[in-house]
């Protein structure tokens, strides 16, 4: 072969690896790299699951109001007061202090306003603003300011674990017949909760009123709860 086609042949070559490399910079095109997923392809299954329940409640939520002016001196006693006179209006119930201000007036009198909350049996209801009013005195007044009938937060707390557990017996049952269905081993791959509460809480001045008209028998409250569940079940392919 002569010199001459020797140096054309390697001329050709060096424009064709020129022409790549300028192609391969002037282009904006994403390049595609393929890699093998470490996670296995699955047959997904999605479905929501409901179920519901009703929560009943003999007791009610009481909020008493306490205002007072009082001297220094009556002030170091006032908290013990009030926790006594707060255990007169029902037996057997824990009164919690959800609030407790003061301050001083232009006569240098201390002004105290303070609430209290306890979970009260709707039998014990009845009358239960005229004995807060009997512990008012001068200088200090006590009010029932709200009764909240309904399911306390323990009860509503314990019907929701009973209702994932339904939940969760119902999601088994699917997977069994999943599983016998398709021959393949199913398993619960996502679940997203939501509760819904159904029932509604009567109005403050209801409530109140209600109280002071409430028979000497029990009158259980109910409130109803939904619970629904986003259910992703899966088997490897």
């Amino acid at each position: 072969m002569s010199k001459k086609w020797i140096f054309t042949g390697a001329g050709v070559v060096v424009l064709l690896l020129l022409a790549s490399i300028v192609r391969a910079s002037n282009s904006n095109e994403p390049q595609v790299v393929q890699l093998a997923s470490p996670y296995p392809s699955l047959n997904r299954v999605h479905y929501v699951v409901q179920q519901e329940q009703w929560v009943i409640s003999d007791t009610a939520r009481v909020i008493v109001s306490v205002n007072a002016n009082l001297t220094d001196a009556a002030l170091d006693r006032f908290q013990d007061k009030m926790n006594q006179n707060l255990a007169t209006l029902a037996k057997n119930v824990a009164w919690h202090v959800t609030q407790f201000n003061r301050s001083q007036d232009s006569s240098g009198l201390e002004q105290v306003s303070a609430q209290a909350e306890a979970r009260i049996p709707n039998a014990a209801l009845a009358g239960l603003r005229a004995k807060a009013d009997k512990l008012s005195q001068p200088g200090t007044k006590y009010q029932i300011v709200d009764i909240q009938y309904g399911p306390s937060d323990e009860d509503i707390q314990k019907a929701k674990e009973s209702l994932r557990q339904k939940i969760y017996v119902a999601i088994d049952d699917e997977i069994r017949r999943l599983n016998k269905l398709y021959r393949q081993q199913f398993f619960v791959n996502n679940i997203d909760f939501n509760l819904t509460p159904i029932a509604s809480p009567m109005p403050a001045l209801m409530r109140v009123a209600a109280a002071d008209n409430m028979p000497s028998g029990n009158v259980p409250v109910n409130q109803k709860l939904v619970l629904q569940a986003d259910v992703v079940l899966a088997a490897k392919v």
